[in-house]
């Protein structure tokens, strides 16, 4: 859990950074103006996980998490404290609460002599509508963490991710698998965006290969269709030929995306590829955003 906590933190903190959308309004009340690294000078060495000016000027600390715990009003005192001795400023502060158990925390910290407050927002506990309208991507994943019907959510993210590009296209799918550890649906998240936004034909970088080598597939299967058309019938040759094209054009492809991925095509892996099935063409494309070296993707 401490593993995913920390992924989760990362990478909320950089989509909040990114963001413009409602969840950004409702955690900073507006637009940040300028985001601040706070390092308390403590023994125990504390760290905010998001420290945040607004563009009028007032301070907001948002805390992230993915499971209860009970000193969590402790643990905003003493953030709290810490910014007043180094900014000497008030700091609002929410905890963005988005974990599969029920809230439990209390919005404060109390003792006989002390009273501190601070509010709780639980991602549960949202119907996700806005989240779900919203043009910002960011709030599309969180929408999976909400009340909103899961199949509508993800639906909602795979298409705002067709209409995204090269790297904040991967943070995004990145980022909603990781949404989706935090209801233990991962697995299934990631072998859903794999089997549904692989569509070759509209990927910006594939298609155009692709295209190029179905379209001269089917003029070569015409021209072949016609020779063996005398022996099997021309349809049937056409349609040999044509599918031959279409997997000649998954070939190319393949290689003009491990090219751009890796930077070169090793002689190695386009003998591989020239002998791959089209299932595993498939597969190495799908598999190619993610693989972290040339030699995984083929492993």
């Amino acid at each position: 859990m401490n593993g995913m906590a920390q992924q989760f933190d990362v990478s909320l903190k950089a989509l909040f950074r990114h963001s413009r959308g409602v969840m950004s309004r409702i955690l900073f009340g507006g637009p940040v103006a300028e985001w601040l690294n706070i390092e308390q000078p403590d023994v125990r060495n504390l760290r905010a996980d998001i420290l945040a000016r607004v563009t009028g000027g007032s301070l907001r600390h948002v805390e992230l998490q993915i499971r209860n715990d009970p000193e969590i009003g402790l643990r905003e005192l003493d953030y709290y404290v810490g910014f007043q001795r180094l900014l000497k400023e008030h700091v609002e502060q929410i905890v963005l609460y988005a974990g599969r158990e029920p809230l439990t925390m209390k919005p404060l910290f109390e003792s006989p002599s002390t009273q501190h407050k601070f509010r709780i927002v639980d991602v549960r506990q949202m119907d996700g509508e806005d989240l779900l309208e919203s043009d910002d991507w960011g709030d599309n994943a969180l929408a999976l963490l909400t009340k909103a019907d899961r199949e509508r959510v993800i639906q909602v993210v795979e298409a705002r991710l067709r209409r995204l590009d090269g790297e904040e296209q991967q943070e995004a799918a990145r980022t909603f698998v990781l949404i989706s550890g935090i209801l233990g649906i991962e697995e299934e998240i990631g072998r859903r965006l794999k089997t549904d936004m692989i569509d070759i034909m509209e990927n910006k970088v594939l298609g155009p290969a692709i295209r190029q080598g179905i379209e001269q597939g089917i003029e070569q299967g015409r021209r072949e269709g016609i020779e063996q058309g005398r022996r099997e019938g021309i349809e049937q040759g056409v349609q040999q030929g044509v599918e031959k094209g279409v997997e000649k054009g998954m070939r190319q492809a393949l290689k003009v995306l491990v090219k751009s991925r890796f930077g070169s095509l090793p002689r190695w892996a386009s003998a591989r590829i020239d002998k791959s099935s089209q299932q595993e063409i498939k597969d190495l494309i799908a598999g190619a955003s993610a693989a972290p070296t040339l030699e995984d993707l083929f492993r």
